[in-house]
């Protein structure tokens, strides 16, 4: 009896401490990025409740909407904070096909064709605790420069 109220002690503790370090984690990459932006003096034009930051640098009003499930091509850059570039070239997806990273999918169904715009978002969003190889490692927000080509 004794080991398993100690079993569960260890449980209720152990549980405790993993979700203060996420709390904590979280914390860090919101920091991580306001400090980017503050530091690059970028103007967000929108910050989603998912925690993604929309900036749009070129605008094109007459541009087409893109919806979800059409085609879409897009140039990117993708960089770590630190201007470190870990991709780049020129993508077509399904949109809201989970066919990429959250932060990818929901930042560029806010845009229209022929429009640029960075997005910069958390690991939640975009690789998690996990990263992607030896560009990104695990916990790391993500920057994205992108320009929609075309939407089908």
């Amino acid at each position: 009896m004794k080991a398993l109220f100690r079993l569960v002690g260890f449980l209720v503790v152990f549980a405790l401490v993993v979700s203060c370090n996420r709390e904590d984690l979280s914390g860090t990459e919101e920091q991580q990025i306001e400090n980017y932006i503050k530091n690059n003096n970028l103007v967000v034009t929108e910050k989603t409740a998912t925690g993604l930051r929309y900036i749009l640098t070129k605008a094109n009003p007459t541009g087409a909407s893109i919806k979800s499930g059409q085609s879409v091509t897009v140039k990117y850059t993708g960089k770590l904070l630190t201007d470190r570039t870990f991709d780049a070239g020129t993508f077509s997806f399904f949109l809201g096909a989970g066919q990429v990273i959250e932060g990818f999918d929901e930042g560029i169904a806010k845009m229209k064709v022929g429009e640029k715009a960075t997005l910069i978002f958390p690991s939640s969003l975009g690789y998690g605790s996990r990263g992607a190889g030896a560009d990104i490692p695990g916990n790391s927000p993500l920057l994205f420069e992108i320009e929609v080509v075309s939407a089908k």
